[in-house]
């Protein structure tokens, strides 16, 4: 499912949007059909990701970061890895022992991740055990995750991507690669996460590149990264 947005109109983007177009057509398919495809029968596996993921390297050249602990996460606990209540009866010691210590303004990653699950687990209506029952566009679920100290607007749509709902993640990098657009342009705009959001939907309704609007999401970044390290 994924998650509806206005596209951005000519008045806030100024041609933007054109001329994104035209740059991500640069896009390579081994780009556009990198990424792997989240976590989308494996709630706290996204949950993990999206927590662990903020100011972390998700992988590296020599096989480090994040992607290889969550998976030693996901061997080492396969039922918590699942369900919200196995994954309850965990500690953060058995969690940040595998993910790391790192914080999220100041409140422990492993904490947080805690914080959101037990949040989901124990609402009133409408809870939550597995990546079958949540539902991105319920206020209850998104306030469950969002109420938790350290965590914002930007990694719920990322743990929302990775359980399988079409969006935008807009991070430093996506926005970085709208504004280096821009400025190329001549464009006086300065590109906020909401904006970024707005232009890569636009762009993949247009362009049709990518078969998602995450898969889209994604290469930018693969791209916008590449771009960085040369």
């Amino acid at each position: 499912m994924q998650i509806p947005i206005q596209p951005a109109g000519p008045e806030d983007t100024n041609g933007l949007v054109e001329f994104f177009c035209a740059d991500i057509r640069n896009l390579t398919e081994q780009q556009l059909t990198a990424y792997p495809g989240g976590w989308p029968n494996h709630l706290p596996m996204a949950l993990l990701d999206a927590v662990f993921s903020i100011r972390a390297q998700y992988t590296t050249k020599y096989c480090k970061g994040l992607a290889p602990r969550l998976k030693k996460f996901k061997d080492t606990f396969p039922l918590a890895a699942q369900d919200l209540h196995e994954f309850l009866k965990l500690t953060e010691s058995q969690i940040s022992d595998i993910l790391g210590n790192g914080v999220t303004a100041s409140n422990p990653k492993a904490r947080a991740a805690l914080q959101v699950a037990n949040n989901l687990a124990n609402l009133d209506i409408h809870t939550v055990s597995g990546a079958q029952d949540f539902d991105p566009s319920n206020h209850a679920h998104r306030n469950a995750y969002l109420d938790v100290h350290g965590l914002g607007k930007v990694t719920f749509r990322y743990f929302t991507m990775l359980l399988g709902h079409g969006d935008v993640k807009p991070d430093v990098w996506i926005i970085r690669a709208i504004q280096r657009v821009a400025d190329t342009n001549e464009i006086d705009i300065s590109v906020t996460p909401t904006l970024a959001r707005k232009i890569v939907t636009s762009a993949h309704a247009i362009t049709g590149l990518g078969e998602t609007v995450t898969h889209l999401d994604h290469a930018i970044w693969l791209n916008e990264r590449a771009n960085e390290e040369n």
